[in-house]
């Protein structure tokens, strides 16, 4: 795997970077995005008025950079072109969708599943299940048709859901990891990795809370 990390001429790369930021290609992933993040705009309105309460706080989203695209193929030993870029990654469009509460995020993904003019390809339930670092979030790869003259192509859009107090933690877990040598890291990540309960536990008590004021 080392070996093939090492393997990717600068040429192949250009090449990749070349295609990745050619305009219709940006634009056919900026389409896509907007799609999602306009459906996003309508789950929230219709979820805010069946919970008379705001359940999106914010969303952000980005295409990401050739030169990450690179590194990733790379990391994962994979061949450095475009043509496996666009068929073996899922996240080069990516949206993130920061909800308040960690019964909010289910809502939303459901809300997603139901629409009948994208797909979901995958999903990941990492608060159910979350990663030994402690990361949590739902994850839906949904594929958006994008049409041009008469072509048709599905493009796509990586969904990243989570509460407000999980985003909390992934944002200092990627700020306090960054850069750190193989050393340090361990002793961080083993120590951020507890907080995650910590949090995760506010999380539920901060919805328990919420669910007994509702009731009164």
């Amino acid at each position: 795997m080392e070996k093939q990390k090492l393997q990717c001429p600068e040429s192949r790369q250009q090449e990749l970077q070349k295609k990745l930021e050619a305009p219709m290609v940006q634009l056919r992933y900026a389409y896509a995005i907007d799609v999602i993040r306009a459906k996003l705009r309508m789950i929230n309105a219709g979820l805010t008025e069946q919970n008379r309460r705001q359940v999106i706080r914010s969303m952000s989203s980005r295409i990401k950079s050739a030169d990450s695209v690179v590194k990733k193929l790379s990391r994962k030993g994979q061949e450095v072109t475009y043509r496996t870029a666009v068929s073996s990654l899922n996240d080069i469009a990516g949206i993130r969708v920061v909800c308040y509460f960690c019964d909010d995020i289910y809502q939303v993904a459901d809300a997603v599943r139901r629409q009948s003019d994208i797909r979901v390809l995958k999903e990941k339930d990492y608060v159910g299940s979350p990663k030994k670092s402690g990361y949590q979030s739902i994850h839906l790869i949904v594929g958006v048709p994008v049409t041009y003259e008469d072509r048709t192509r599905e493009v796509r859009v990586e969904l990243q859901i989570r509460s407000f107090a999980m985003d909390y933690w992934a944002e200092l877990d990627t700020q306090m990891c960054y850069k750190k040598s193989a050393g340090q890291i361990e002793n961080v990540e083993r120590e951020i990795r507890g907080y995650s309960d910590v949090i995760a536990k506010v999380d539920n008590k901060m919805l328990e809370l919420r669910r007994r004021i509702d009731g009164m």
